[in-house]
């Protein structure tokens, strides 16, 4: 399904850092730029005409995606704008950057054009947690979270994070650089210069030197409050820079040339400055207002960001230590994991606005997840509140028990199908899959490990691509949880069984080295198909007559449905879609399968003239335990392994 998307404004680094970065991982999406405003400049997107009923009546854009520039507008005109764009079939969708408006001083009529948004939209997208909590509770609308991607553009990301050697403060005064901007409604600098002057004293009792310089731009909101941060900074003894507006190179610059970011915040929600500090590397200490700390939650490096109370020079104190005393090796965001991101945020953006566009014009598609289990109820019961929490609910959820005549599905709201499977002989994966196929009743099949724990737009994402891609085969991307998470997150004040957040389970979860090559869109890489996170059309599954249960046991069942899929003319293609897979030990090789591996392997070298599995046949065959001729046709199991060779294989460190 081909689309158009509007973004309100389209200039904006937010919107165009929300666009996919591979131009195959949708092909079918085109983003319109910012309508000209008459006799305005070139680049001049206010107010915007995408918001104008008579521009969308006559150009119908599929998705309205509206961000920022609405303050432009009335509640009554916004309203207009929406209804013509549902008049015509097509969706909107909101992202809520602003709880409140960093710009206003009055925030009711900021709240009753955001009402009229959230009324109207078909989808919510939010930045963190909190605030899609707040709107939840303010307007029953519960946004999917998505977080903010990269600022500064990645091909200008810094690629020398690693400290210089130095400690701030120690070695030399670290840098403080406070930004009163051009003093709008968002900002009180004068407010917090006496708390930052007895902030600097603590410091220096405690050992740690500071030099603080208040930068603040020409052409101000406020002139008196101009003249009042002249006398306090001269007072305090700050440095006060005044400079005019500052391009992106000069401001990314001064950022570098400071050891901290101080941002006296009197109002907000979100930061993209944050963003932008994260990806320059600057550690950040701002005012706990809104959510802007929250946005660290999604962070490899939250201790790169502190939040004080701006009342109290013991806080703003704590939070300045703590950022100099860090001392990370590499500060700055890395440009492949911001890129990853953009990865990932983008393609849940393509699959909201598929899924919004589908749903107001009566063709979504419904969503079967399908989950195979044996006697792993504390994984299931984490898989199913990770589905509770997903943007995409899906339509009905089945669960397969394997050898597990008593088990029990965990209390739920969600549809729950159950199915039973003997398990006489081992791990029956593909009769247990194909259990949970003729259960199923959605058009399109999500195939989830009961190790995985999905992200909120991981169903969504692998729902949307098969149903703009029939007759393809989609995988997601598997993160490794650490083998200590759980408790990780307890002291970080997470309960791992009430459902964390995205941010929370990425901080401690690794991507497979193997497969960190793999880019979203199209792919021949049909060895590398698991199903532990995968979604393919139902009607496509059944033309291919399911997994094969000549494959018995453990081994190879997956890669033979991806070749069969090749065969058939079935497509590949790469998501980002990520599921987080539970710790457990693992054995390297994995002694304790020997015999269904061999067999399997056969079985599948018989198919498809090639043998499988290669990297643990040669550690087997090394062992001892079987012959094997690589080039041609003999494998045999020579010995089954001891039970302390199976024990000596097994790794209990192991991310996977």
């Amino acid at each position: 399904m081909s689309l158009t998307v509007q973004h309100v404004p389209a200039g904006h680094p937010y919107a165009r850092s929300v666009r996919p970065l591979d131009g195959a991982a949708a092909p079918d999406v085109e983003f319109w730029p910012d309508p000209p405003v008459p006799g305005a400049a070139e680049g001049v997107w206010w107010p915007p005409r995408a918001l104008d009923p008579a521009w969308i009546a006559e150009h119908r854009p599929d998705v309205l995606h509206v961000h920022f520039g609405f303050e432009h507008f009335t509640p009554e005109q916004l309203r207009a704008a929406l209804d013509a764009q549902h008049a015509h079939g097509g969706a909107v969708v909101v992202t809520v950057h602003d709880l409140q408006n960093p710009h206003l001083q009055d925030q009711d009529p900021h709240r009753a054009r955001l009402r009229v948004l959230l009324d109207a939209a078909d989808a919510v997208i939010t930045l963190t947690p909190g605030a899609a909590a707040a709107v939840e509770a303010a307007s029953g609308r519960a946004p999917l979270v998505l977080p903010h991607p990269h600022v500064v553009p990645l091909d200008a990301l810094p690629d020398d994070g690693a400290a210089d050697g130095e400690r701030p403060g120690v070695d030399r005064p670290a840098r403080l650089l406070m930004h009163a901007k051009d003093l709008r409604a968002q900002v009180d600098p004068v407010g917090l210069l006496p708390v930052l002057a007895a902030a600097r004293d603590a410091l220096a009792a405690r050992g740690l030197a500071v030099e603080v310089t208040v930068d603040v731009q020409d052409g101000v909101r406020d002139e008196a409050a101009l003249a009042e941060l002249e006398a306090g900074a001269e007072a305090h003894g700050f440095a006060l820079w005044r400079h005019a507006r500052l391009d992106d190179a000069e401001l990314h610059a001064a950022l570098r040339d400071a050891d901290v970011s101080v941002l006296p915040y009197r109002v907000g929600t979100h930061s993209g400055w944050v963003e932008m500090c994260r990806d320059l590397g600057v550690p950040v200490a701002v005012a706990e207002v809104g959510h802007i700390a929250d946005q660290a939650r999604a962070w490899t490096t939250p201790e790169l960001l502190a939040a004080f109370d701006p009342d109290d020079p013991a806080s703003l104190a704590d939070a300045l230590a703590a950022l100099l005393t860090a001392a990370p090796d590499a500060r700055a965001a890395a440009p492949a994991a911001r890129a990853a991101q953009r990865r990932r945020v983008a393609a849940a953006h393509v699959a909201v606005y598929r899924q919004a566009l589908a749903v107001r014009r009566g063709t979504a598609a419904t969503v079967s997840v399908l989950v195979i289990t044996g006697h792993r109820d504390a994984h299931l019961a984490r898989v199913l509140a990770g589905l509770e929490r997903s943007h995409r609910r899906p339509d009905q959820v089945v669960v397969v028990f394997m050898g597990q005549p008593d088990g029990a599905v965990p209390a739920t709201d969600l549809p729950v199908t159950v199915g039973h499977v003997a398990a006489d002989h081992g791990l029956p994966l593909a009769t247990a899959r194909n259990r949970a196929a003729e259960l199923a009743t959605g058009e399109v099949l999500v195939f989830l490990d009961v190790d995985c724990i999905p992200a909120a737009d991981t169903v969504g994402v692998l729902a949307a691509e098969v149903a703009a891609h029939p007759g393809s085969l989609v995988m997601g991307a598997p993160r490794y949880l650490a083998p200590d998470w759980t408790a990780a997150l307890a002291a970080e004040g997470v309960d791992a069984d009430a459902a964390p957040t995205d941010g929370d389970l990425r901080r401690h979860a690794v991507p497979h080295r193997a497969r960190t090559h793999l880019r979203p869109g199209p792919s021949e890489e049909w060895a590398l198909v698991w199903t532990l996170v995968m979604a393919i059309g139902a009607a496509d599954l059944a033309r291919i007559d399911g997994f094969d249960e000549g494959f018995a046991g453990y081994g190879a069942e997956d890669t033979d449905l991806a070749f069969r899929a090749r065969d058939a003319g079935l497509t590949l293609r790469i998501s980002p879609a990520e599921a987080f897979h539970q710790h457990h030990g693992v054995h390297r090789p994995p002694l304790h399968h020997v015999a269904d591996i061999v067999v399997n392997a056969r079985r599948f070298r018989t198919l498809h003239g090639t043998w499988p599995m290669g990297g643990w046949l040669a550690a087997f065959a090394e062992r001892g335990l079987i012959r094997w001729d690589p080039d041609g046709d003999l494998l045999e199991l020579v010995r089954e392994p001891t039970p302390d060779d199976v024990a000596a294989a097994r790794v209990d460190d192991a991310a996977y």
